[in-house]
């Protein structure tokens, strides 16, 4: 089992790039040392010093050490998946520029643009009281909405105020154009940092009684984290974390001066769709699904729920130290929302 692994943002897009230069590197330097250590026994032989007999063994047994952590170097990069490797070339390089020129495009012609207005608004279709306080990402991760309903608001009232906490479901992959979550609203917020999607989240936020003031925390799966971060780049929300899970986090630009948590199956095609995650803030984690998964499967919320419980079994002292931050006393109110569409 590959344990998972954490990497900065700004540096995620060189790490398999840096993996390939140490590993070169390396087998020089074995290779250097390893010439030496012959050198040293040349001349131990031909001067009869014991010290540089000594020499000579430390050498060899130094350039056994680093060709051993070669080797194993180079089976870590062996382990990486075909799907990683054509994700790497992606990130290393920017978003696509076929795929902006085309998004950019839909945005300006798209026909299905005048079937919905701008500001999408939104039906409650639940509520519940007594709603428990999420306690770290899987939980929240968990509460992200599925089917017709696309957004989930839970809010707590503290000494201070309101706090909310909203989760917000990724692309539908079934819905048509009239549909604020269909797989084009990836493309308008490549384009326009705006979607009909985000419209609707933020006619769901407004409902739910989220002001400019009110902390909030994001989480979202797929589209549903580029809506996170797209919400908190805007500047229009006190933003408090944002947290994403198998999100093409590359669509939109990341906000500054916000903990951003980003978990991605390296087997999972559809964060390499946003390209290069564009700004420098949050930690990226990578983590392999188990049992191994490929394509759209690694995709499912489902691998990516048994994936955040492998995280949260790690302890990473920087994720609990934000989880514990972000911690809420007490029951709130947990509310679900969908995009209120033509004819309802």
């Amino acid at each position: 089992m590959i344990p998972p692994i954490s990497v900065e943002t700004n540096t995620f897009r060189y790490t398999l790039d840096a993996l390939l230069v140490r590993s070169d590197d390396l087998r020089r330097v074995a290779a250097t040392v390893a010439n030496a250590a012959q050198y040293v026994g040349i001349s131990a032989r031909l001067n009869s010093e014991p010290e540089r007999l000594v020499l000579k063994i430390e050498i060899e047994h130094a350039a056994k050490d680093i060709a051993e952590v070669h080797a194993d170097l180079e089976g870590v990069i062996a382990t990486i998946e075909p799907s990683e490797w054509a994700r790497a070339s992606l990130v290393t390089g920017g978003p696509w520029p076929v795929t902006r020129g085309v998004s950019e495009w839909v945005v300006n012609y798209a026909p299905w643009l005048s079937v919905a207005a701008r500001w999408v608004p939104v039906t409650m279709t639940r509520r519940i009281d007594n709603a428990n306080a999420p306690q770290d990402f899987l939980e929240r991760f968990a509460r992200v909405p599925t089917g017709s309903e696309r957004v989930r608001i839970d809010r707590f009232e503290t000494e201070t105020g309101p706090r909310f906490e909203v989760y917000l479901a990724g692309t539908n992959f079934a819905a048509g154009p009239d549909n604020p979550w269909w797989v084009g609203a990836n493309t308008e917020l490549l384009a326009s940092g705006a979607s009909r999607s985000m419209s609707a989240a933020e006619s769901a936020l407004d409902h739910a009684g989220v002001t400019g003031t009110t902390p909030i925390v994001l989480t979202g799966h797929s589209q549903g984290g580029a809506i996170a971060l797209a919400l908190a780049n805007s500047g229009r929300y006190a933003v408090e974390a944002v947290f994403t899970a198998g999100t093409p986090a590359g669509l939109v630009e990341s906000p500054a001066n916000v903990p951003i948590v980003h978990v991605v199956h390296p087997e999972d095609p559809v964060p390499a769709l946003g390209g290069v995650i564009r700004g420098t803030a949050g930690t990226t984690w990578i983590v392999h699904t188990e049992p191994r998964t490929t394509g759209t499967d690694a995709h499912l919320a489902s691998n990516y729920q048994e994936s955040l419980r492998r995280l949260d079994g790690l302890r990473d002292p920087r994720l609990m130290a934000l989880e514990n931050r972000l911690q809420i006393d007490g029951p709130g109110t947990a509310m679900w929302f969908r995009a209120t569409l033509a004819g309802d």
